[in-house]
């Protein structure tokens, strides 16, 4: 009774089909592991679990970056109307007889606070026009209480970066979506 085992290839042939098969699984453990790490996605932290109720109104506190706008106009299709600054008016009130006091009238009670950092050269866009964040990170603000209500943070490929596209812009304004009732 023997075993034989085949380690070594016997012709060129199986030389080529085993090396072929090691690159295809070599290839699909890369592809994905680049799938799993490479995307951008959200990480929820929910800091209230009271529901805002009232109307949907929030003004930005972000950079001027051009993927401000993919969250801008995603919170604005979900029926948010979204205000570029919580306020524009400066009140000054006289509270005693010799001192006056001023300050900025919010227009809007909640305020996303976007902070981030994705280049926009075109060297390091990627080709379907989304962007690699280092990082991103914004938090949900009751500018009345001041307190956080929720904070979304990630890092990797945005939206529009195939084949390695994440869903962060989707996954801020789902969570910003479901803090009101």
């Amino acid at each position: 009774m023997s075993t034989q085992l085949s380690v070594v290839p016997k012709t060129i042939e199986d030389l080529k089909q085993a090396i072929t098969k090691e690159w295809q699984g070599f290839l699909a453990i890369t592809i994905l592991a680049l799938v799993v790490t490479g995307c951008a996605t959200g990480h929820v932290t929910q800091i209230s679990d009271a529901k805002i109720s009232g109307p949907k109104v929030i003004a930005l506190d972000a950079p001027s970056a051009p993927w401000v706008i993919e969250i801008q106009n995603r919170l604005k299709q979900a029926g948010f109307k979204v205000l570029r600054w919580s306020s524009r008016v400066r009140v000054t009130e006289q509270t005693e007889r010799d001192r006056l006091e001023q300050y900025n009238k919010a227009e809007a009670r909640y305020v996303l606070v976007i902070n981030g950092f994705a280049p926009y050269d075109w060297a390091n866009r990627c080709f379907g026009g989304g962007y690699k964040f280092s990082t991103i990170s914004v938090d949900l603000v009751d500018v009345q209480t001041n307190e956080t209500i929720l904070n979304v943070n990630g890092s990797g490929y945005s939206e529009k970066c195939p084949p390695l596209s994440g869903s962060i812009f989707q996954d801020i304004t789902d969570a910003v979506k479901t803090a009101w009732q």
